[in-house]
């Protein structure tokens, strides 16, 4: 029998799971083991309610936890290599693309330069930001937005990302800007120039 706290905590961990998952899926990019992590995470939450202080936001404490279980997960020693040739592909790709910002002086072109954006934090609290977000990055190659996602955004350090990627350093660097570049494109057209 629970107790009616139980069932509102119940409710309310059940209410950020469509959330969690997103969040899982983004980073891992195979939904069999998303759905594995979000569950480890709300049975974790779940087990350690007593822990939870109220004057925390539950989403936040709740994701905490999400990410530090996707964290043990890159970290479990599951190594995954990454193909020369593929990262060649994207990198051709995304050199391309970069090509065309700058003149044959090295300058950005009018046209490509980035536009004055307002500060992020004015974004933070948009969901549909977010959502636009989540779609650039759903966009970047998969070992790409991976590698990006533990850096920027888990705040993993470049050199576990490197071993757990079999990549030098230099080429971690490489990708996180060309990620950070295709990203900033992305959203400048799919965000920011919408109703300029």
């Amino acid at each position: 029998m629970t107790t009616p706290e139980q069932d509102t905590y119940g409710r309310l961990l059940a209410a950020l799971r469509p959330g969690l998952l997103r969040f899982a899926r983004i980073q891992l990019r195979d939904p069999a083991q998303a759905e594995d992590i979000v569950q480890e995470t709300l049975a974790a939450a779940w087990g350690k309610l007593g822990q939870f202080r109220e004057e925390a936001d539950l989403k936040t404490w709740v994701t905490a936890i999400l990410k530090n279980k996707i964290a043990d997960h890159f970290r479990s020693g599951r190594r995954t290599a990454v193909s020369l040739d593929s990262l060649r592909e994207e990198n051709e790709a995304a050199d391309q693309a970069w090509h065309t910002c700058f003149d044959a002086g090295g300058h950005w072109l009018e046209t490509a330069a980035p536009a004055a954006w307002r500060p992020p934090e004015d974004y933070a609290e948009q969901q549909d930001f977010f959502r636009t977000l989540e779609n650039c990055l759903g966009g970047l190659p998969e070992d790409t937005a991976r590698i990006f996602y533990l850096r920027e955004i888990m705040g993993m350090e470049v050199e576990e990302i490197c071993g757990r990627f079999g990549i030098g350093r230099d080429n971690c660097y490489v990708i996180l800007h060309r990620a950070r570049n295709s990203l900033r494109r992305c959203l400048q057209l799919r965000w920011f120039d919408i109703g300029a």
